[in-house]
């Protein structure tokens, strides 16, 4: 319970009024560090190429929220948004603590473990060899 959490029950309510409350249990902040601990360890090993767009070579930009967002929609946590031209685009779900609970937090990011080891060229080979270093990381930072 907040402070205004407080203040609003003491001096807003008066009594017989009814309320609704949400009560949710927390994620473990330990692990969204974790998460966050191998995105940042992928996104330095990963460098963008030069590809040809438009007719031009270019080499695109690194960035994190961008990559995170990647990882995400290809670990298979994402939504489909349609549009009035009837184009649609795929966007990663939100992390947010209040999005997401524990269990489908931990299954998001083992898949994207396994969508990291697919697509980054780095020395880690298995998932618990990468988990370990993201440990070790964590650990130590």
């Amino acid at each position: 319970v907040s402070a205004n959490d407080e203040i609003f029950i003491q001096e807003g309510m008066k009594s017989g009024e009814i309320i609704r409350a949400e009560f949710k249990k927390m994620r473990s902040s330990m692990f969204h560090r974790k998460y966050m601990a191998l995105l940042s360890m992928a996104f330095n090993y990963f460098e963008t190429e030069q590809i040809k767009y438009k007719g031009k070579m270019i080499k695109p930009e690194k960035d994190f929220d961008e990559f995170r967002k990647w990882v995400a929609v290809n670990a298979g946590y994402f939504s489909i948004q349609g549009y009035p031209d009837s184009s649609v685009r795929v966007r990663a779900k939100s992390i947010a603590f209040a999005n997401m609970d524990e269990e489908t937090f931990r299954n998001l990011y083992s898949a994207s473990i396994n969508v990291l080891l697919k697509y980054v060229n780095w020395v880690f080979k298995t998932p618990s060899e990468l988990d370990r270093a993201v440990m070790q990381m964590i650990r130590f930072g």
